[in-house]
């Protein structure tokens, strides 16, 4: 019901632009020439807006017009038609007491949002390294908001098409409580410049080092190095190119390579390549990124066979950078290291119980080149340490020359005791492996079959820090870690396609993507915590634990909200995850960025092109 004092206001018009009908201040003053009030230009001030956009409703004042205005607090103002003036439509204003507990303008504008999921994240990454550097980084204009926003979107939607991403944000809580268009989305890859993202990688890795060096239970810091390939149907990449494809597509690819800790499974550092950039020419860059972002210098690289080549060793060891290498069976040096040691090897007494497996470790004397050259300009060598742990699985040896001998060479002796015909692979076959007895019959060559089975169920590992095999052994096989972002980016990012065309929001795009990767790894981690805890979580994956938790409900009004009841199944999930319960949240006074209407970027939206996409690929698929 109408109050019968109404409010002193000054004079108020409204503007109808588009889709907002804005409140403003007018001033008149006294035209002499046209006898006439005439309204002053450059005298309009905005103090509120229609909610709903048309010419009646209820209106939304800005919080400075409330503070001048105090009593409209505890009013609910409305614009209501009153008649017809000529051919005029006639409005006036209409104040009502706020007597409820949520006022008239909160329940036009009240929404249900999905809230649990976003809100375990967002208690996930709290005060983390990985939010420490996204609001040093990106503080302006709420940036760091709408990164965690698109990045919550794409774990919890497996999905990275962000023109899905509007319908996704208007039905979720989320750290940017305003839906993002494409357009906006477009501009914010596009503005997340290279430098942005070397500055947040300082920034996260200046955070994590001091974590890491408080950590003084553990002795060593062991980060897995790994790269994958993204595939892409556009041509306009600068770096797609035709290289290894790690999934089997046959598209252009760009290669992301990341750095894991392998305790925390967080990601600490990514750079992407061009697809045709072999793994093992990564190393030299990632050296000089140890550097240059402040990566801990103390921690020891873990990497796979695709890295462990002597150069890369050589320049580790140049350049003072602790490493753990799977090294390539088939090179000279690990042949003769094998050779070496394959009766210690194969003998009963070798077996270690701990890794199922037999093990022999050693240490030699390793001559790399150093950057100071000779009188002849020869680079002057330098000296030091490295410990090689070679590990034997036999199984997997004897089922390697069974393999051998069922699909090799028993088919040839069969072709040779018939007279048959060899082909050209088989002739070479018969050359290596098998000769003739002078009695009709055939042996084995048995020096080619020892140099053929020299290093099967065989691997090596080489270290300038690690001298015990067990450790080393153990930080290999953890650094599935790496692994598991790469499965996480893939398969809950929706990252296996880039649905981009432009370098500028490619690489933006590749940001928010790592973010959504970390912030995935690092739920898995509470997961895991609450599994040596012996906590008893009801679901066996993270989908299954997120989906559930989106039963948790959020009313959202005007400068707040507050939660539905947390009871049963997720109260038991929250609290097996060490989370709070959920509190009402006072969201104040909305910035402009998020209130004001977004300036037209002038960008072709990305929908567009990830909607052509996504159909194209249906179509192959």
């Amino acid at each position: 019901m109408a109050i019968q004092n109404t409010p002193n206001l000054p004079p108020l018009m409204v503007i109808i632009n588009n889709k907002y009908a804005y409140v403003t201040t007018y001033k008149n003053v006294w035209d002499k020439e046209y006898k006439q009030a005439r309204r002053l230009k450059g005298q309009n001030r905005t103090v509120g807006k229609i909610l709903g956009g048309g010419p009646e409703g209820v209106i939304e004042w800005n919080e400075d017009f409330l503070l001048e205005h105090p009593e409209l607090q505890t009013l609910t103002t409305k614009r209501v038609f009153k008649g017809m003036r000529g051919n005029r439509r006639v409005f006036e204003f209409v104040f009502e007491p706020i007597d409820e507990m949520i006022s008239l303008t909160e329940a036009f504008n009240l929404k249900r949002l999905c809230a649990g999921a976003t809100f375990v994240l967002d208690n996930t990454i709290a005060n983390t390294p990985l939010m420490m550097a996204l609001e040093r980084t990106f503080n302006k204009y709420n940036l760091h908001k709408k990164i965690l926003s698109l990045a919550y979107f794409m774990y919890l939607s497996n999905n990275s098409a962000t023109w899905l991403y509007e319908d996704f944000a208007k039905k979720h809580r989320l750290p940017f409580n305003k839906p993002l268009k494409p357009s906006q989305i477009s501009r914010l890859f596009y503005n997340i410049s290279v430098s942005d993202i070397d500055k947040f990688l300082k920034s996260l890795n200046s955070f994590t080092n001091k974590i890491e060096k408080e950590n003084v239970d553990k002795i060593n810091t062991y980060y897995a190095l790994d790269s994958t390939s993204i595939s892409t149907y556009s041509n306009n990449l600068r770096k797609a190119q035709w290289g290894h494809n790690k999934d089997g597509d046959a598209l252009r690819q760009i290669n992301l390579l990341m750095l894991v800790n392998q305790e925390t499974g967080m990601p600490l550092y990514y750079h992407t390549y061009t697809g045709n950039t072999p793994d093992v020419a990564t190393v030299k860059n990632v050296i000089s990124e140890f550097v240059r972002t402040g990566l801990n210098r103390q921690a020891v690289v873990v990497a796979d066979k695709g890295y462990g080549v002597i150069s890369n060793i050589n320049l580790c060891l140049l350049h003072n950078i602790n490493f753990i290498f799977n090294t390539r069976t088939s090179l000279t040096f690990s042949k003769q290291i094998i050779a070496e040691h394959l009766e210690e090897l194969m003998d009963f007494c070798s077996y270690n119980s701990k890794i199922q497996c037999f093990c022999v470790s050693d240490k030699y004397e390793w001559s790399y080149p150093t950057l100071d050259k000779t009188p002849t300009g020869r680079a002057v060598k330098a000296k030091t340490t490295v410990y090689v742990h070679i590990y034997l699985d036999k199984q997997i040896r004897v089922e390697s020359e069974q393999a051998f001998l069922k699909s090799k060479i028993l088919p040839l002796l069969e072709k040779l005791k018939n007279g048959s015909n060899l082909s050209l692979e088989e002739i070479e076959l018969k050359n290596e492996f098998i000769k003739e007895n002078g009695k009709g019959g055939f042996l084995t060559n048995n020096k080619a079959k020892t140099e053929y089975m020299l290093n099967k169920g065989i691997r090596i590992l080489v270290s300038n820090t690690i001298s015990d095999p067990v450790e080393a052994w153990r930080a290999y096989y953890e650094r599935e870690r790496v692994e598991d972002a790469f499965k996480v980016i893939k398969q809950k990012v929706g990252g296996s396609r880039y649905r981009t065309s432009k370098n500028e929001s490619t690489e933006g795009k590749t940001f928010v993507m790592f973010i959504a990767c970390a912030v995935g790894m690092m739920f898995r981690q509470k997961i895991n915590q609450a599994a040596k805890k012996e906590m008893n979580l009801p679901f066996d994956s993270d989908a299954k634990l997120l989906s559930c938790l989106e039963g948790i409900e959020q009313t959202v009004f005007r400068n707040g909200s507050y939660y539905g009841l947390v009871t049963g199944i997720h109260k038991r999930i929250l609290e097996s995850l060490d989370m709070p319960l959920p509190k009402s949240e006072y969201f104040g006074v909305l910035s402009k960025e998020e209130e004001g209407p977004d300036e037209d970027d002038n960008f072709k939206s990305l929908d567009e092109l990830e909607m052509s996409l996504y159909k194209l690929e249906k179509q192959f698929n």
